[in-house]
């Protein structure tokens, strides 16, 4: 829609839904939300313990899937440009580590755990234009929507170092050989 109906309103001529990588676009939009997108929400909501186990592991497998697959051979998911599938991934990738990990208990490991999709992190964060939508303040609001409160209306504060660790292409908190 973005590439489509919305493309005339657009300020600068950017095609996020190029032809030529429409059918890999779709698949990866399909994956992205399914596994990933959806799929933290499936862990986070979970009624039960099979339920939350079962996406804990599929939302693990697609991590492992997009950092070993799919962007160890490209910049971006579908090629060396920002396509609809980057923009899709971005908001669930962005929210995991500073609330994701802990809020949805999918606690197994940090994306900069996974280097190629810490470079693509680094990547969107540092495109024109990301600051008003990837900002601490903005990760500050999810954490007192319903990512983040408590019985009791606390709102975490940590962890710290978040959304600014994401600009740097070395992941900040890895070990050093």
């Amino acid at each position: 829609m973005m590439g489509t109906v919305l493309k005339p309103l657009a300020s600068r001529p950017v095609d996020l839904y190029p032809a030529e990588v429409a059918a890999e676009i779709d698949h990866l939009n399909d994956w992205i939300y399914k596994e990933i997108a959806n799929g933290s929400y499936k862990a986070g909501f979970s009624s039960n313990q099979e339920t939350y186990e079962t996406a804990y592991k599929t939302f693990f497998a697609a991590l492992q899937k997009l950092d070993e697959e799919v962007l160890s051979k490209s910049a971006f998911l579908a090629g060396d440009h920002v396509t609809e599938a980057d923009i899709r991934l971005f908001p669930a990738l962005f929210r995991f580590d500073p609330i994701y990990y802990s809020r949805f208990k999918l606690n197994q490991s940090f994306l900069w755990e996974y280097p190629n999709v810490w470079t693509w992190m680094s990547r969107m964060m540092n495109l024109e234009g990301m600051e008003p939508v990837s900002n601490a303040a903005y990760l500050r609001h999810c954490k007192q929507g319903y990512f983040g409160r408590t019985g009791n209306g606390t709102v975490p504060v940590g962890p710290l170092g978040y959304p600014e660790c994401y600009k740097s292409p070395s992941p900040p908190f890895a070990k050093q050989s």
